[in-house]
């Protein structure tokens, strides 16, 4: 039983959602009409390189490319990428990392409430949410595309007061820098988690790592401990 945790914060790709062959194939929809404009010696994106762009710019990571592309094409890339991303979502790609539900049912009949902080758009949560189902295992989800700029921070804040828990009660799970950065900022303890990823550098960020989800639960434990 956790004695001081109260909140369960939860990032959405590479974490909750098995996305990895989800994005790169949406990437390759995308670029179908960009074909010409692209130089022959460039190399396209493969899996690593959509996970290592998630990680350092989030669900705008599209619009960093380096593929030869101007900023309208990219910008028209980012555009027709999200489009495909709900598609393929809404077909059927992807899906919710095995074990994970019955872990977070596990902590909500311990009084854990779990929450859904995605760093993603409104339109790509409520696909995946509705899709899997995933209001059977979060209480609430947001997304950072709903608080101005995309702001972490804002919509930790926002969980929190949902959740009626201070910063001392809450734990944030993640995989990027940022979002644990986000966190920090607000005196919030982080896991890194790293069974949704193959790049696990950025996890050192965070406070404590779970590397796969059969420790998941031993290191929740742990941050427990630390939040006394």
């Amino acid at each position: 039983m956790l004695q001081h945790i109260r909140l369960l914060i939860f990032d959405l790709d590479y974490l909750v959602f098995d996305c990895t062959h989800l994005k790169v194939q949406a990437l390759r929809q995308g670029l179908i009409s960009l074909a010409d404009a692209i130089p022959q010696d460039v190399r396209l994106p493969d899996a690593a390189d959509a996970e290592e762009g998630f990680r350092d710019y989030g669900c705008r990571w599209t619009q960093h490319l380096e593929i030869g592309l101007g900023e309208e094409s990219l910008e028209h890339l980012q555009q027709a990428y999200r489009l495909n991303e709900i598609r393929l979502v809404e077909a059927g790609a992807g899906g919710i990392f095995p074990g994970l539900e019955d872990l977070i049912l596990t902590f909500r009949n311990r009084e854990v409430a779990a929450a859904l902080g995605a760093e993603a758009s409104r339109d790509y949560l409520v696909s995946v949410a509705d899709r899997h189902q995933l209001d059977r295992l979060f209480q609430i989800s947001l997304c950072s595309e709903e608080f101005g700029a995309g702001s972490v921070d804002e919509m930790l804040e926002e969980l929190m007061r949902y959740a009626e828990v201070n910063p001392s009660e809450t734990l944030v799970l993640g995989t990027r820098p940022q979002f644990f950065q986000a966190a920090h900022d607000l005196d919030i303890l982080t896991v890194g988690c790293g069974w949704g990823i193959s790049r696990r550098q950025g996890l050192e960020e965070a406070d404590l790592r779970s590397l796969t989800l059969t420790q998941l639960d031993s290191v929740i434990q742990k941050a427990d401990d630390l939040a006394r």
